[in-house]
């Protein structure tokens, strides 16, 4: 009730929803599309880990950086910055030196605006810190889990590798939705 009565709140769900379902997407999907390319299990496997390797570090850099510059500023970036590289890689998806530093870049760009999504739906939720952390981590998981879902429909369609080049479309709506949502009076 407490969530549903703050649209800022909602707005940032909605957001970070649709981020999420570009990360769970990706992390899903990237070995069977690189297996179904060619590439052996363990190359698969290892490209998965230099994406999430990019989601650590996106995730404390993204972190120090919005407490520097401004959450909302970071969020916005961060989601804009990720649409290139997720782009990049699944139109050149292999091991090439570029397409593993866009993968390791999507990973990065798409977690730096986690931290800050914590911090800003905390401020949002003045006295209910734990339900706003957990909205970020859960429910924006969650609804990215869905979209997930609707990219592998889609994928049984069209093909994995333009079902997941299609997951940068929610990642641009998503700097919309993060840009036209207000962020707490009195912060940066």
């Amino acid at each position: 009730k407490k969530m549903l009565a703050n649209p800022s709140v909602v707005r940032l769900n909605v957001a970070m929803g649709l981020r999420c379902w570009t990360h769970v997407a990706v992390s899903t999907f990237l070995p069977l599309l690189l297996v179904r390319a060619g590439y052996s299990p363990l190359i698969s496997g290892t490209l998965l880990t230099l994406f999430l390797g990019g989601c650590a570090f996106g995730g404390i850099s993204g972190g120090a950086l919005g407490d520097r510059f401004g959450h909302k500023r970071i969020i916005i970036g961060a989601l804009a910055l990720a649409i290139f590289p997720t782009a990049y890689f699944f139109t050149h998806a292999g091991t090439e030196p570029a397409a593993l530093a866009a993968l390791f870049l999507s990973g990065a760009f798409l977690i730096a605006s986690q931290p800050s999504s914590i911090v800003w739906a905390q401020r949002a939720m003045p006295g209910s810190a734990g339900m706003a952390s957990g909205m970020m981590m859960g429910l924006s998981f969650g609804l990215g889990s869905i979209g997930a879902a609707l990219t592998a429909a889609l994928a049984d369609q069209i093909g994995l590798d333009t079902a997941l080049l299609l997951t940068t479309i929610p990642l641009l709506l998503s700097v919309f939705v993060a840009a036209a949502t207000p962020y707490p009076k009195n912060m940066h």
